[in-house]
């Protein structure tokens, strides 16, 4: 099923700084949230900074992060191929296959 551990949350610490200026951060956002891996909090607290997408992206990546849940990661990975973003989801796959952590990456989000 799933190979992963919190050390895939050392993938977004070492993307940060790159991920937070390319992510499209709002329509991850909804994504995660209609799959359940988002409160509402959450989503309006990304939401809120629809004209400050950097920001935007950081509290997302933030939210990840904290919550250090695997299925909330591979979630994330699964969002970003289904929002046209498929050359992050690459980089952070193959970023965790060097070691930092092994993901199989199959959807784990609550459906």
């Amino acid at each position: 099923m799933i190979l992963c551990d919190n050390a895939c949350i050392g993938v977004l610490q070492e993307q940060f700084e790159s991920l937070s200026t390319k992510l499209d951060a709002h329509a991850i956002a909804v994504h995660m949230y209609q799959r359940n891996a988002l409160t509402l909090k959450e989503l309006q607290s990304v939401q809120c900074l629809r004209d400050r997408s950097v920001e935007a992206a950081e509290t997302l990546l933030n939210i990840i992060k904290e919550q250090a849940d695997d299925a909330i990661y591979l979630c994330f990975l699964d969002v970003l191929k289904h929002t046209k973003q498929q050359h992050i989801y690459q980089t952070l796959v193959e970023r965790g296959y060097k070691g930092v952590c092994v993901c199989v990456c199959v959807c784990a989000c609550y459906w």
